[in-house]
């Protein structure tokens, strides 16, 4: 699996990488950061920002981008594609998870849990 990240991003993204962890984190009312209930309909997915000694034991597999590895629950690959793409779209603000199928998540949010 491959995630290009869009220039606008790539920044912001880094920055977040240098000082902890950056995770794709699907919001799915598992595991120790989601805050979702298990009845929502919707695909939801956030960039998590995490301190390096913040629990990951939630995402064990990593995915490949343009900033480096990326840590997803393992089970979440079922909502992604082997190529995917983050983009910003500044006319609204909002960062959109893509791939060749379509939107997979028309709005992924920064959430900073740094302690």
């Amino acid at each position: 699996m491959y995630l290009k990240v869009a220039d606008e991003l790539k920044d912001r993204l880094s920055n977040f990488k240098k000082e902890g962890i950056v995770v794709l984190d699907l919001d799915d009312g598992a595991g120790k950061y989601s805050k979702m209930g298990v009845c929502s309909l919707d695909t939801s997915f956030r960039l998590l920002v995490l301190s390096q000694d913040q629990d990951r034991s939630d995402y064990t597999l990593d995915i490949d981008s343009d900033v480096g590895e990326i840590p997803i629950k393992e089970y979440s690959k079922i909502y992604l594609d082997d190529q995917m793409s983050l983009e910003y779209d500044d006319r609204l603000a909002l960062i959109k998870l893509k791939s060749p199928s379509g939107v997979i998540d028309g709005n992924v949010p920064i959430v900073d849990l740094r302690k």
